[in-house]
């Protein structure tokens, strides 16, 4: 908040920190997918679980056993391929396809 004397004061608006992360993780995924690292379709199975202590395929950090990964396959060719991403970046890449398509 900026006050510019006593009976006039303007609200600046400014995006959460956890705004501008979500906002980094779409535009990442937005990039991977014009990349043809990252579907863009409709995945064929979603489901989620514990940590497989495997990279994220969004923002390449380990998802812990601690944490909730969500994990999709697609039925790309040659056959099936599969992805995890932490809870935030899986949010990230559907906002992205949604964009996209």
């Amino acid at each position: 908040m900026r006050i510019d004397n006593a009976r006039h004061w303007k609200l600046e608006a400014q995006p959460m920190p956890s705004d501008r992360i979500q906002q980094d993780l779409e535009q990442r995924a937005q990039q991977q997918i014009r990349e043809g690292r990252l579907p863009a379709a409709t995945p064929y199975r979603t489901w989620g679980g514990h940590g497989s202590n495997e990279p994220c395929a969004l923002c390449d950090v380990v998802i812990r056993s601690d944490e909730v990964e969500y994990e999709i396959e697609t039925m790309e060719a040659p056959g099936r391929r599969q992805y995890r991403f932490h809870f935030l970046c899986h949010d990230a890449w559907q906002n992205a396809c949604a964009q996209v398509t």
